[in-house]
């Protein structure tokens, strides 16, 4: 054997490698993850209404505006309080 030769060295111990990986392995199923949530729109888009029933709250407001119970300025300015972006400007 060479001068200066131990065997076989390690480099820390075998548990802190299964971390490392197991850590590593977390952070690509974590990368994954979050890249088909925005793919698939899960993550992307304006926040949803307050409260409960925010869709309910807009469709009930879509519907009075449909029925002529409510002018358009008054539908612009209820549907923006619930978050909804305001319509394109007409000419």
């Amino acid at each position: 054997m060479p001068p200066g030769y131990y065997g076989h060295v390690q480099h820390g111990h075998p548990a802190l490698w299964l971390l490392l990986f197991l850590l590593f392995v977390a952070l690509i199923a974590f990368a994954g993850y979050s890249l088909f949530r925005l793919t698939r729109g899960g993550g992307a888009g304006p926040p949803a209404a307050a409260g409960t029933g925010g869709d309910a709250a807009v469709e009930s407001v879509r519907l009075r505006y449909a029925r002529g119970e409510i002018d358009r300025d008054e539908f612009i300015r209820v549907s923006t309080d619930l978050g909804v972006p305001p319509p394109p400007v007409t000419a």
